[in-house]
């Protein structure tokens, strides 16, 4: 399996990739929305020359300081709990410290996330916007809303209003 930056030819298997893995189109719409704005930069995972992973990272803001927010991230179903996604955390994460980002933000699970680098934001003391929110069925806890810190002195002087790309709704 190859992790690479994603091309505008692998756009359309990238966006197959993300409505397969997801029961709505939300995060097929997410990546349509942020993909070409500024600071924004994908990668995808490639196998035999099939896309089968992909993941968005765009910018957020806390306060006035700008860092990435993770997601969607996306697997083809048939090539879950084969390493995919873990891979393609890895390589988001090099990624986004090689471009020089302080951190990069996610709302998802800790166990899963917890596990691959990312910590509850809270511990910065940032506070989701989104936390109480009921979506799809299922509440968004302040938990789920983490942080993988790249540039730590950074991180620990932003404060503020934590700000997503109007995409994330």
């Amino acid at each position: 399996m190859i992790v690479r930056l994603e091309r505008v030819d692998d756009r359309p298997a990238s966006m197959e990739v993300e409505r397969a893995a997801f029961p709505t189109a939300e995060e097929a719409t997410i990546v349509e929305r942020v993909r070409d704005e500024p600071g924004s930069f994908a990668l995808v995972a490639e196998l035999d020359g099939a896309i089968i992973g992909h993941v968005q990272l765009s910018q957020a803001w806390i306060g006035d300081a700008e860092v990435l927010a993770l997601g969607p991230i996306g697997v083809r179903p048939d090539d879950e709990g084969r390493g995919v996604g873990s891979t393609l955390l890895r390589e988001a994460l090099s990624e986004a410290a090689r471009r020089g980002a302080a951190g990069v933000i996610l709302l998802g699970s800790p166990t899963y996330y917890g596990a691959r680098g990312f910590e509850p934001a809270s511990r910065y003391g940032f506070a989701d916007p989104f936390a109480g929110a009921r979506h799809e069925g299922f509440e968004i806890a302040e938990a789920d809303f983490q942080v993988a810190v790249l540039d730590e002195p950074r991180v620990r002087s932003m404060s503020g209003e934590v700000r997503w790309h109007p995409a994330f709704g």
